[in-house]
């Protein structure tokens, strides 16, 4: 017997010009469609849902994207308009302009807890996302893992929903996959429909386990 009795579901993506889905200039020139991850997954999520006899649950996903923004101007916008959202959840992928910027990862890492704390007493659940690699930037390449294993610890030792996108992205060296980026840093369109996959299969995990 079903025990999912709320029927609607909003989720908001919280991040920077990789939830808000920017694509290389090259993309733009050849007049390329830009998608965001969130496109991809709510297709994704209302045909697996479908699938699994769960069709009647309907997902609002609202993009809360922002290009350039950073870890602590997330946590501005979090404690503004996105708590007015009333959210069940929000998706956190956030840190790599920190990390250009030079912030130590234990510096970003505090911010980020700021956002799942900040999350939690607002009543939603957090959905924490590692950041994704990038290629052809080596010198950040060691913040970046460095970033990682905090979350992932944190995550862990705090019960909290943790989405690999890390190691969905990479390829096996610790860089980001060439057939993914054009630029080495945003992804293109099938590395963002990786990343859909990759939160789509936490969702669902998480749905399911409501039955």
């Amino acid at each position: 017997m079903s025990m999912v009795y709320k029927t609607v579901f909003r989720f908001v993506a919280l991040g920077d010009s990789l939830t808000y889905g920017y694509q290389s200039q090259s993309f733009f020139a050849q007049g390329s469609n830009v998608f965001s991850y969130t496109g991809f997954l709510e297709v994704l999520l209302r045909k697996e849902l479908e699938k699994r006899g769960l069709g009647y649950i309907e997902i609002i996903l609202v993009n809360a994207g922002l290009p350039g923004d950073t870890v602590r101007g997330m946590l501005a916008r979090l404690n503004g308009h996105i708590i007015s959202l009333e959210p069940d959840y929000i998706i956190v992928w956030g840190g790599i302009n920190d990390l250009y910027g030079f912030k130590k990862p234990d510096v970003v890492m505090d911010d980020l807890k700021r956002i799942y704390e900040g999350i939690t007493a607002a009543g939603a659940e957090p959905i924490a996302c590692t950041v994704t690699p990038v290629l052809g930037y080596d010198q950040i390449t060691l913040r970046i893992v460095e970033l990682n294993d905090l979350i992932r610890d944190y995550c862990k030792r705090q019960r909290i929903l943790l989405v690999e996108l890390f190691g969905a992205t990479s390829d096996g060296q610790d860089r980001l996959r060439e057939d993914y980026s054009d630029d080495g840093i945003h992804l293109n369109t099938s590395g963002y429909r990786r990343v859909s996959e990759a939160v789509g299969k936490v969702i669902l995990e998480l749905f399911l386990n409501m039955l």
